[in-house]
């Protein structure tokens, strides 16, 4: 099986960061999503993370977007995901982290 590495893009939407990661989000590659973070300057309001091109999340994933989770909640900013799909869904479901987490649809 063949590892695939995750990119991290990130896009702004008015006063919301978005970020696009894709690939697997895993215990190798979860620091490249809650690190990019780090990487943004300009002030923002709310944080978006866009999982339509993350194929698979393990529990070291649901760590990343836990951090990511905190780290808006200590700025006073609302995080949600968008385009979960079906593994990264069931896990979180799984966990009972679905209804932690605003999922816009």
């Amino acid at each position: 099986m063949a590892m695939r590495t995750l990119s991290v893009a990130v896009t702004r939407q008015h006063d919301t960061v978005v970020l696009h990661p894709r690939g697997d989000v895993d215990h190798d590659s979860a620091p490249a999503l809650t690190g990019v973070l780090e990487e943004i300057d300009q002030p923002w309001r709310s944080l978006a993370v866009d999982l339509s091109s993350v194929p698979f999340m393990d529990s070291a994933g649901l760590h990343a977007l836990l951090s990511l989770e905190r780290r808006c909640r200590d700025r006073g900013v609302p995080l949600t995901l968008t385009g979960v799909g079906e593994q990264p869904g069931r896990l979180l479901e799984l966990v009972g982290l679905a209804g932690f987490f605003t999922v816009a649809r």
